[in-house]
């Protein structure tokens, strides 16, 4: 992009800084009494403190519709839901075919000036007819109602070639990052990429070209989550080198940020994790947070000491005070080996204290939005 400075990159202070490992030891401590379900059915949670100290959370209602709702009282009770984002019918003009169109992976930011962007991934239930597309709505009045949909971005109209998941960094200068997984450059192949848009003014308008973050030649990375301490932005991504999916982290310096693309090679690409699982454990679908007292946390879901089915994994969660080496795993739901808690996601409470949300069935027969209180501690 123009306003992006030429990219030089530091390898060398690059592999210096992984090989400081942490001397510091945290863990989070659960607190079973803030134990909460937000939604008795829904998938996919995400979470934010609004600039009057309300929380808000949108998720799917898994009937094809963004829901969100907000707290007054930290999490403790919820408002009735609002409908962000609903589900629609659309009919091609020339073919006259037709399908219904869901809404998925929501994720939310407040931006500065007190608005609420929320992005989603558009979903058609046919394939062949409509895009799969990422979409932007805006809020005004902290979620009550909701702007006509912005389309930011299309892929192709197969499954195959669509594009997913995406989610928001704020930068200065009013500088918004928009990131997602992306098929849709791999049509001939079953490879994906990470992709990043951006808007210098806050959302009102995006880059129209989409600029390559990461990508691993046969494989997929996916599902992106970026945060920024000051100079670099990283970016928490599932990457399948080996045989099932492992938590990694992409850097940049944000002055040069992904002018060139981190590839399989680059030292700007490695394991999240200080002691990563074996080949055949899945540990994917990543989320993570830096908190206001800059520590990093990072979410997975996991077959780890459970059966191989990637469907029946649950949500861990490790913290760290650098950008790598998160290690002593702790598990904020007590799932069952026949039940499940995945597509998880965290968020800064502040003081030390984080939440876990997920969608579960850890408790019911229902897979809804649970949501848990921890206090990171030393250990």
């Amino acid at each position: 992009m123009q306003y992006i400075e030429q990219i030089i990159l530091f390898p060398f202070l690059f592999l210096t800084l992984l090989s400081c490992q942490s001397k510091k030891n945290y863990s989070i401590e659960w607190e079973n009494g803030t134990l909460i379900c937000i939604a008795d059915e829904g998938a996919y949670p995400r979470m934010r403190r609004l600039d009057d100290n309300s929380l808000i959370v949108a998720y799917e209602n898994r009937r094809g519709d963004v829901l969100v709702k907000r707290s007054f009282d930290e999490g403790t009770t919820w408002r009735d839901p609002v409908l962000a984002y609903e589900k629609f019918d659309y009919t091609d003009e020339k073919t006259g075919e037709q399908t219904k169109v869901n809404i998925a992976n929501p994720e939310i930011v407040q931006l500065d000036n007190g608005d609420i962007l929320l992005s989603t991934n558009l979903r058609p239930r046919t394939e062949g007819i409509y895009p799969f597309s990422i979409a932007s709505k805006k809020s005004t009045d902290y979620g009550v109602t909701w702007s006509e949909p912005t389309i930011l971005y299309q892929a192709g109209t197969y499954f195959r070639d669509g594009c997913w998941e995406p989610s928001f960094l704020i930068l200065p200068n009013d500088t918004l990052h928009l990131y997602f997984a992306n098929e849709f450059p791999y049509r001939n192949s079953d490879e994906q990429e990470i992709s990043v848009i951006y808007s210098v003014d806050n959302g009102v308008s995006w880059s129209r070209e989409h600029t390559t973050v990461s990508f691993r030649k046969n494989k997929r990375d996916g599902m992106p989550v970026a945060v920024y301490d000051g100079s670099h932005i990283y970016v928490a991504i599932e990457d399948n080198l080996s045989k099932q999916f492992k938590p990694y982290l992409v850097k940049s310096s944000v002055q040069q940020a992904w002018k060139e693309p981190v590839l399989e090679d680059s030292p700007c690409r490695y394991p999240a994790l200080k002691n990563p699982p074996d080949d055949e454990i899945y540990a994917g679908a990543p989320y993570q947070i830096l908190t206001d007292k800059g520590l990093f946390v990072l979410s997975y879901q996991t077959t780890e000491n459970r059966t191989s089915d990637w469907e029946l994994s649950t949500m861990e969660v490790v913290v760290s005070d650098i950008p790598s080496d998160f290690r002593n795993a702790s598990q904020p739901f007590d799932v069952p080996l026949s039940k499940e808690a995945k597509w998880n996601s965290l968020c800064d409470l502040g003081n030390n204290t984080v939440a876990a949300l997920s969608s579960t069935n850890f408790n019911s027969d229902k897979i809804g939005i649970w949501m848990i209180k921890g206090k990171i501690i030393k250990i």
